[in-house]
């Protein structure tokens, strides 16, 4: 079997060695018979099973830049998952020593993440559920001090990132936050790609908060009632209903153009795969943080010939010439590092 990362280090060989141990587990897992939530079941054969090597090789990746930045040993390391989901990351953490908080926002995802975990004998230290507030509140009750926030593919669907970092910076200051996405803005074809999905999903949103907006403000027309819907899109119905208000108030109406193609849920405030400039993380993220950007690599395990000859080619010229290297990966990481002190 091919390396899940390259073994040139200590830390990097125990990561390989548990990655590949993992694999082995979860292929012989009987996932039918845990008793999983049935959409979790369905999420997890659809999206791991399919693409076990992948996931692991991911998390392994993950993992290995988590203590390649915090120079600290597996077990001197205290890792979130969050927004787990039925991952295989929290696993893999757990499996090289180290301190591991599970988290995912729908109890039925952690039910789900528990259940593969004890089949496969990983004994995960806390798991918890819900935002990133109830999080930080949780690590507090506890007297728990994370090292490392990791997370795959979750920020783009945070309605506001800035919240969110600036939340971990008040209440977990010391904590790296380290996120891989495929919603990569500096890939051309990422772009084009996430402009589609976007405008295949934005008519059931636009019908969501033209919906709310009725129902809030029966007192406008038919007419403002779907020019404000259209205004409002990548809005939750909290800041819908400020939006509308302020319009009542005052003629303001929100450009929904600062989003480019983007829109969010408005009934949960959850992003629709949000793709947006490196620079404007750097607006979201504290100024304290080292903020860096790298890019991932291409899946090269797919059963079709074809792609894994192409993600054998990208991954090539990622290599020869690195400098774009952003431009051609399938996904990055966006990784928030706390600034030493001088």
């Amino acid at each position: 079997m091919d390396h899940f990362i390259n073994p040139t280090t200590e830390v990097s060989r125990l990561i390989n060695e548990k990655a590949g141990l993992l694999y082995e587990k979860l292929t012989r897992l009987q996932v039918d018979q845990l008793g999983m939530p049935e959409a979790c079941l369905i999420y997890f054969k659809g999206s791991h099973f399919t693409r076990l090597f992948f996931s692991i090789q991911t998390s392994a990746h993950l993992l290995n830049r988590a203590l390649q930045h915090s120079g600290k040993k597996p077990e001197e390391l205290c890792v979130m998952d969050y927004g787990a989901g039925v991952g295989t990351l929290y696993s893999l953490a757990k499996m090289i020593g180290c301190k591991v908080v599970y988290n995912d926002h729908l109890e039925d995802w952690k039910k789900s993440a528990q259940l593969i975990a004890e089949a496969i004998g990983v004994q995960v230290d806390h798991y918890v559920v819900g935002d990133i507030d109830t999080t930080l509140d949780y690590l507090d009750q506890h007297q728990i001090k994370v090292d490392v926030i990791l997370s795959r593919n979750v920020v783009e669907h945070i309605y506001s990132l800035k919240s969110f970092f600036e939340l971990i910076d008040k209440r977990a200051p010391n904590a790296m936050i380290i996120s891989s996405t495929t919603a990569n803005f500096n890939n051309p074809a990422s772009r084009w790609k996430h402009a589609r999905w976007h405008k295949k999903w934005e008519p059931a949103y636009l019908a969501l908060r033209k919906k709310y907006i009725q129902d809030q403000f029966p007192q406008l027309s038919e007419g403002v009632w779907s020019h404000l819907a259209v205004a409002t899109r990548g809005k939750s119905y909290t800041d819908i209903k400020s939006s509308v208000e302020a319009f009542i108030q005052n003629k303001t109406v929100p450009d929904p153009t600062i989003h480019r193609t983007n829109t969010c849920d408005p009934e949960y405030g959850v992003w629709a795969e949000h793709i947006i400039p490196f620079s404007e993380y750097r607006t979201f993220i504290p100024q304290r943080y080292q903020v860096l950007f790298a890019a991932g690599f291409w899946d090269t395990h797919y059963r079709s010939v074809l792609k894994r000859l192409l993600g054998k080619t990208m991954n090539a010229l990622q290599a020869i010439v690195p400098v774009f290297a952003t431009h051609l990966a399938p996904f990055i990481y966006v990784e928030a590092i706390p600034k030493k002190d001088k």
